[in-house]
């Protein structure tokens, strides 16, 4: 064989053994359904390579402003599946829109359009509106079954607070079930689109149950068309005759003292975003975070601060307690000059407020403002409340992370921080 042809043998051998990658997409086409203007929706697409050899994502590239890359691979073994996440957001005019985004790769062929379907529909609900839809409770083993659940809502709808317009849930109740989220959404979430739809201020769902130790339990939701959040409450134990009772009044306690309630929610979503962020955070890493400093223009970075035990206050211009943890933060760095704090303003895009704010409070340590295109470096850390500290080893760690200002966990804090002050010197991790 002449050594030409050897040549053209052996490169055909390695092409072979080494093959190609080659992608599967599913879907290729998501239908989002009927939303709403301005409705967030979050769209997986899976990406499986069934080829011989590594599947390289290169590069992601919505076509439009409405779609956004929350989370994605950059590479895929033969075999294995990954996903890429995204956000929509769904446009103002009422209509058919379809929306793409384009995902480039090292397979054949190298760019593929990845689409989004909605329907959007044109929302009835209007401020000031008392309109309600009491769905039957879901009976869970109460005696009488479905009359039961039947007496029940006729109870409730004739026991009202005056000014609140009941109407039949039937039409309301079919159009969540059918939702293609229903199920896999948050039934909340998909009652609220439908307020907005049908022009419904309040839902009300619940569900009763027997107490295995006696008298009956009951679940009871509201969804406010204008308010992100349910509000809820869980009876216990009730005596049979009060249950009815004592479900009418808590429905007519939310109606009537709604800001009471909506604070309660907020608080609670509030703990409970704190708390899964700080799981998250603690013992790991900490993710940096870069932004011009608000009084001299430099840009700061918390990696700037390695080697000294790091104090974080998230805060805003309209923070009750913040003002009072800065002056427990301006103390700590003046009484211990190996500890470092920096503030975090939330006030994005708001400059010149924030300026204003700490321009006589004589802070001893420098504070950052994250521009628009910033403020995701945020999220890792904030949940949403403030003031908000968070402790930061040495060698880089989230050591805890607090929402709200008590002087007793402040006492902790900084009794923490001294203590590290006294700790040998160790090497950094680094972040994967």
């Amino acid at each position: 064989m002449k050594k030409s042809g050897l040549l053209f043998a052996i490169a055909l051998l390695v092409l072979s053994c080494s093959g190609t990658p080659q992608m599967s997409i599913s879907p290729i086409e998501h239908d989002a359904g009927k939303v709403i203007a301005k409705e967030k929706i979050e769209v997986w697409f899976v990406i499986e390579n069934t080829g011989k050899t590594p599947l390289i994502i290169e590069n992601i590239r919505p076509l439009c402003d409405c779609i956004s890359v929350e989370e994605a691979m950059d590479t895929i073994p033969p075999g294995l599946r990954d996903s890429i996440l995204v956000e929509y957001v769904a446009p103002e005019k009422v209509g058919e829109d379809v929306s793409s985004l384009m995902l480039r790769t090292n397979a054949d062929p190298k760019n593929t359009k990845l689409t989004i379907k909605a329907e959007v529909i044109e929302t009835k609900l209007e401020k000031g509106d008392s309109t309600i839809a009491i769905v039957p409770f879901q009976n869970r083993g109460i005696a009488g079954g479905n009359e039961y659940s039947l007496d029940l809502f006729r109870y409730l709808v004739e026991h009202l607070p005056p000014g609140f317009k009941p109407i039949n849930p039937n039409d309301y109740a079919n159009a969540i079930q059918t939702d293609p989220k229903y199920g896999k959404q948050a039934i909340q979430d998909v009652a609220r689109k439908y307020n907005r739809i049908l022009g419904i201020r309040y839902g009300v769902f619940g569900e009763i149950r027997p107490n295995p130790a006696g008298g009956t339990d009951a679940s009871i939701m509201l969804v406010d068309g204008f308010f992100h959040l349910p509000i809820g409450r869980i009876l216990e134990g009730m005596p049979e005759d009060v249950v009815y009772k004592a479900i009418s009044d808590t429905i007519n306690s939310f109606l009537q003292k709604p800001q009471e309630y909506v604070r309660q929610a907020m608080l609670a979503d509030l703990q409970q975003k704190w708390a899964e962020q700080r799981a998250k955070l603690l013992n790991k890493p900490a993710p940096d975070i870069t932004a011009q400093d608000i009084r001299t223009g430099n840009n700061i970075s918390l990696s700037d601060f390695r080697g000294k035990p790091l104090v974080i206050q998230f805060f805003s211009t309209d923070c009750d307690h913040c003002e009072e943890e800065m002056e427990w933060l301006s103390r700590l760095v003046t009484d211990h000059e190996g500890i470092a704090a920096l503030g975090i303003s939330v006030n994005i895009g708001e400059r010149d407020s924030v300026i204003e704010y700490i321009k006589d409070k004589h802070l001893k340590y420098p504070v950052i403002l994250p521009d628009e295109k910033g403020e995701k470096q945020l999220d890792p850390y904030y949940g949403g409340a403030t003031p908000q500290t968070v402790i930061i080893s040495p060698q880089g760690l989230v050591v805890e992370s607090f929402a709200g200002f008590s002087k007793s966990v402040m006492a902790n804090f900084e009794r923490l921080l001294v203590a590290m002050l006294n700790q040998e010197p160790q090497t950094a991790p680094k972040r994967e």
